[in-house]
């Protein structure tokens, strides 16, 4: 349940919108990429700040993302967290995308 849980309060963030990338979901919050939900499993990958990537691994089921470790992406298995600490680290990365957005502008 964890899993569309997130889907769905992604879904109502402010400024949202999504379209599918490399077989995943992908959500952008002002056209920047922040959340991306595997169409194959329960996988969530996250776009935070290079310097939260070392807390969030801390988290069980939270590992650096294989393709975007080094941009600071965090893979979430929500069958190995909770909804509230999955969705924390996904609204830091909609936080993240905003303030992106507003320095390239």
């Amino acid at each position: 349940m964890t899993y569309n849980t997130l889907k769905n309060k992604t879904k109502r963030l402010p400024s949202t919108s999504a379209r599918p990338m490399f077989g995943y979901e992908c959500y952008s919050a002002e056209g920047k990429f922040f959340v991306g939900f595997s169409k194959n499993n329960h996988k969530v990958i996250v776009r935070i700040m290079k310097d939260e990537q070392k807390k969030a691994i801390r988290n069980k089921g939270i590992k650096p993302f294989s393709h975007g470790a080094k941009a600071g992406w965090i893979e979430i298995d929500t069958r190995s967290t909770t909804t509230a600490d999955a969705f924390r680290w996904i609204k830091k990365g909609y936080t993240n995308a905003l303030t992106l957005s507003k320095k390239s502008k």
